[in-house]
């Protein structure tokens, strides 16, 4: 990834997804640029967890500004596996600003509508098909990594739009590292597919677990862009943290989408 500034807001921009920046926008936003007050300072995106909702509103104003679109959709995340496609029907039919219910993933081949995925130590996976004009934004903690979230929006993908999983670029954004993955007694807390994954110190490499998920359903490992930040180890400087910061803090902003020809 690279540092770049939107005016004053801070963000960051994968690699892989810059080559095609003239077909596919995208951005990580850090916590920095907002109007929101501490401890959501300051660009926070998530409605309902103590920051009001006129600075989340300001906040998903200035996202949209920044980078050019007209629409922001994004969702009541539950760390499930559903997988919502933001069609012609979705777009005229939801309010704008309306979060949908139970949706952890987002699939579009519309254009002029930015994805939005909202965490804070949780993994937000971007994907794009070059060759479909396909973009999917997922929400994956463990529970999601659990359930393959990241299997479920490739199978939408294949099956709704003809995507094949090895022409995907997929980039995944500052998240839980596995120095800071902790877990009590993670062989009972988590399924046995993370066994792998478990070191001497009970901590977890979700990094790690994620790609090799990715890879098992197709995408290429080439194709794959991992931040290697850790939300935890940035110490609220740029990211926002629930582990770091006791579970009262902000959401970042995670965003991609097809830009209007």
């Amino acid at each position: 990834m690279r540092k770049v500034f939107f005016q004053n807001v801070q963000a960051y921009q994968f690699h892989l997804l810059q080559k095609f920046s003239d077909q596919v926008s995208h951005a990580v936003f850090s916590r920095n640029g907002g109007v929101s007050s501490p401890p959501y300072d300051s660009l926070n995106v998530r409605y309902g967890i103590g920051d009001s909702h006129s600075n989340v509103d300001e906040n998903r104003k200035i996202i949209l500004k920044v980078l050019g679109f007209k629409r922001l959709v994004s969702a009541n995340q539950t760390h499930g596996k559903n997988v919502l496609i933001v069609d012609d029907e979705f777009l005229n039919f939801q309010p704008a600003g309306v979060e949908p219910d139970d949706i952890d993933a987002f699939v579009t081949d519309a254009r002029g509508v930015a994805l939005m995925i909202q965490v804070a130590d949780c993994q937000a996976i971007l994907m794009y098909d070059p060759k479909k004009q396909v973009v999917a934004a997922v929400h994956a903690g463990w529970k999601g990594l659990a359930a393959d979230i990241s299997g479920e929006t490739l199978t939408v993908m294949r099956m709704n739009f003809g995507c094949n999983p090895a022409d995907l670029l997929v980039c995944i954004s500052p998240s839980l590292g596995p120095e800071s993955a902790f877990f009590s007694n993670p062989e009972e807390e988590l399924p046995s597919s993370f066994a792998p994954f478990i070191d001497s110190q009970k901590r977890v490499d979700l990094w790690e677990f994620s790609t090799t998920q990715l890879q098992s359903h197709g995408v290429r490992k080439r194709n794959i862009e991992l931040a290697r930040i850790c939300t935890q180890r940035d110490n609220g400087e740029n990211f926002f943290s629930f582990r770091g910061e006791g579970g009262i803090t902000g959401r970042f902003g995670v965003v991609i989408g097809l830009p209007e020809l």
